[in-house]
């Protein structure tokens, strides 16, 4: 939002200076030939300066990707990483693989990302969610329905997922809930205990769970998705919560173009200031 009213005041202020002439002639206000062109041309320069100084974030953040045109061939990408999160043009290939080019100061490089469907559709763009720390896209829905098999059974890997499933699909009543050790601190507690009691014995027995689009997974879902994601990611998806991290500011104030863009928007503006006052009193 800064970067965009950044742009919005340059713009109207560069404006304001190339038709100073005609912003000024009602008044009765003259100016010299050579102070109207020093004003016309800072005018210019202003403007460039907005959309220059616009059109650098988009490409730093990657989120001028969404403005391009949509291609089939060509995936958005969401990668979130440990410094935040950044957009890339990913190239669909197969089987089910999408290659993203990373630009690094050190040279450059690929990712190598298994495309595991449900993909988004954004301003007519296939938009997929991806993370360093595994090696295939996270669909929505697999993140919305590991969040509540944690919450409600207190599951922390993809082991316990499997083995409490191993256990609860086999009961036959609630109280059955009991004789699995898994459950026990759940069990002892009243409110989570009053909830698990609401909730239909063949809906437990499959440990369904009413996603954010509202449809229902339940674990053979789960493990169908998980046949074609890449070996030992599944886990990681379970151990990690996936969020947005909030150090992005903080990585891209330690970066050069981060300091640079603290610097230069000041700078320009006292340089802008000093031109001005110089065609109006010195000139």
């Amino acid at each position: 939002m800064l970067f965009t009213l950044l742009l919005y005041g340059l713009v109207m202020g560069g404006s304001l200076l190339m038709f100073i002439d005609t912003i000024l002639l009602p008044m009765g206000i003259p100016l010299l030939p050579m102070v109207s062109t020093g004003f016309k041309t800072m005018g210019v320069v202003i403007v460039f300066l907005g959309v220059i100084l616009y059109q650098s974030r988009m490409e730093k953040t990657g989120g001028a990707k969404l403005g391009e045109l949509p291609d089939p061939n060509i995936t958005k990408v969401f990668h979130l990483g440990k410094s935040g999160m950044k957009i890339y043009n990913g190239k669909k290939c197969e089987p089910n693989r999408i290659r993203v080019k990373v630009r690094q100061k050190k040279g450059g490089g690929y990712m190598n990302i298994k495309d595991t469907g449900d993909n988004l559709n954004v301003a007519g763009h296939d938009v997929v969610f991806s993370s360093q720390d595994i090696g295939h896209t996270i669909p929505l829905w697999l993140v919305d329905a590991v969040e509540k098999w944690k919450r409600h059974y207190g599951v922390r890997n993809e082991d316990e997922f499997l083995a409490l499933y191993e256990q609860i699909k086999g009961i036959k009543c609630h109280n059955d809930l009991k004789n699995i050790d898994f459950l026990k601190p759940i069990v002892r507690d009243p409110v989570k205990w009053e909830m698990l009691e609401e909730v239909d014995i063949d809906v437990l027995r499959e440990m369904k769970e009413l996603l954010f689009d509202g449809r229902t997974i339940n674990v053979k879902e789960y493990l169908d998705w998980a046949e074609g994601a890449t070996p030992y990611d599944n886990e990681a998806i379970i151990d990690s919560t996936i969020s947005q991290m909030r150090s992005q500011d903080m990585h891209l104030l330690k970066t050069p173009s981060g300091d640079f863009t603290k610097i230069v928007i000041p700078l320009v503006i006292l340089l802008l200031i000093g031109g001005i006052a110089y065609q109006m009193f010195g000139g």
